[in-house]
């Protein structure tokens, strides 16, 4: 029986990542489907919105064997609905992935834990933020790109500096910050939640890439996952990579390597 990939994009992010780096999906093996993240409602309720993710995705793959991919916030959300698709998960690749916060000491060398630190203790001056972001994407997305990679560090450095990839980031930005706000808003605000008890929960196994220059989510992070998953199968820290850089090498992998769902 053949697999199903099963994408979720990072935040800010969307579909767009999946070809931020030139990469036509006809050209590699397989489909990648991009999980729909905005239509959900505005739910506060981590295991109602979890639930509404996983019978989306059943809904449309019933009996295909699923490989869930989680890019940065993205993996945090790969990792909680993976519970409640049960046995029809047969493997999970995370990308520079966001550990839960409560894990380890990570905001303070974190790019992007002002944001954090206010939607976890102050969500009154997070939606303030939010809204300014939300301004700054439609009127100034040039300068809201700047100051997003304005602390680049390793392969992002020469990445963030490239036409192309800063394009196709605009684009994200402008719809995420946009059209997309609202999911934007929740998952930041269920990101900051303490989740680490359900790590345990996830029982496929787990492969993880992370570069060792990544201060979005820092390298610690990718260690932490790694000390507490049941079920981890490799760990991959790609020497001078960073956030976007370690996301550019997985899909040069997946779509020059073997497909690596198992039915």
């Amino acid at each position: 029986m053949a697999g199903q990939s099963i994408y979720f994009h990072g935040i800010p992010g969307g579909p767009g990542e999946l070809t931020l780096f030139g990469e036509g999906l006809d050209t590699g093996h397989g489909d990648v489907h991009v999980v729909d993240r905005s239509n959900a409602k505005d739910w506060a309720d981590a295991d109602r919105y979890l639930q509404h993710l996983a019978d989306a995705i059943r809904t449309q793959f019933p009996d295909q064997p699923l490989r869930l991919i989680g890019f940065s916030l993205g993996a945090s959300a790969a990792l909680r609905t993976a519970p409640y698709l049960g046995l029809q998960v047969t493997g999970i690749d995370l990308i520079s992935a966001a550990a839960p916060l409560t894990l380890g000491d990570y905001l303070g060398g974190m790019a992007g834990a002002p944001v954090f630190k206010l939607a976890r203790s102050w969500p009154t001056l997070f939606a303030g933020i939010v809204r300014l972001q939300s301004i700054a994407a439609r009127l100034a997305s040039g300068k809201l790109y700047d100051a997003l990679f304005a602390s680049a560090q390793g392969a992002d450095l020469a990445l963030s500096k490239d036409p192309a990839f800063k394009a196709a980031m605009l684009s994200i930005l402008q719809h995420s910050l946009g059209a997309g706000l609202s999911t934007y808003r929740r998952e930041i605000a269920l990101y900051v939640e303490d989740w680490e008890d359900e790590l345990g929960r996830v029982t496929p196994p787990v492969t993880l890439y992370h570069g060792t220059a990544d201060n979005w989510s820092p390298v610690a992070m990718a260690q932490d996952l790694a000390g507490r998953l049941p079920n981890v199968a490799a760990v991959h820290l790609l020497d001078d990579l960073a956030h976007y850089s370690t996301l550019r090498e997985y899909w040069r992998l997946y779509f020059t390597q073997p497909s690596p769902i198992v039915s």
